[in-house]
């Protein structure tokens, strides 16, 4: 294989094979704002189960970030979010080289909602509880320290 077919990827001191390398996965989370608090949604069943979340979730092929948002806040919340409601808010790139992952983490702002969040997925999410940005639970899905931290700062970037 030439070496052009090959990514300057290095773990470990080792070169992988650009058809090998794990793809980059795009998060897409909504920060709803309710005055000064946010929406979040403890995690059951799952990778991070216990831990309080944004809600959101993966992009799709083909999706447009705003259009993955939306999608999240109906199968998640039940809610009806238009694009044209969403402020985008931070960029996180979170690189995990100990579990061959890198996400970057896009996430918007809707605020003062005209609806109640509803469990959709309760297999998944135990409760939606609003949390004063000054009163924060400690317990965070670690994906979204990150992200939290960065919205609290209002900085658009973070290299994590």
């Amino acid at each position: 294989m030439p070496q052009c077919a090959y990514i300057a990827l290095i773990t470990g001191g080792t070169t992988v094979p650009k058809e090998t390398a794990p793809p980059t996965l795009v998060g897409c989370e909504l920060f709803v704002r309710k005055d000064r608090a946010i929406l979040l949604g403890k995690r059951k069943n799952c990778y991070g189960a216990g831990t309080w979340a944004l809600p959101g979730g993966h992009l799709e092929f083909n999706e447009r970030l705003v259009d993955a948002v939306c999608r999240e806040a109906k199968e998640e919340l039940g809610a009806i979010v238009k694009p044209q409601q969403l402020r985008m808010v931070s960029v996180v790139d979170d690189l995990q080289p100990q579990n061959n992952l890198h996400y970057v983490h896009i996430s918007f702002e809707l605020r003062d909602p005209q609806w109640e969040p509803r469990i959709m997925e309760p297999e998944r999410c135990a409760e939606w509880r609003y949390f004063a940005l000054d009163d924060l639970p400690s317990n965070f899905f670690e994906p979204h320290v990150g992200i939290i931290d960065n919205y609290l700062a209002q900085r658009l970037y973070l290299l994590q």
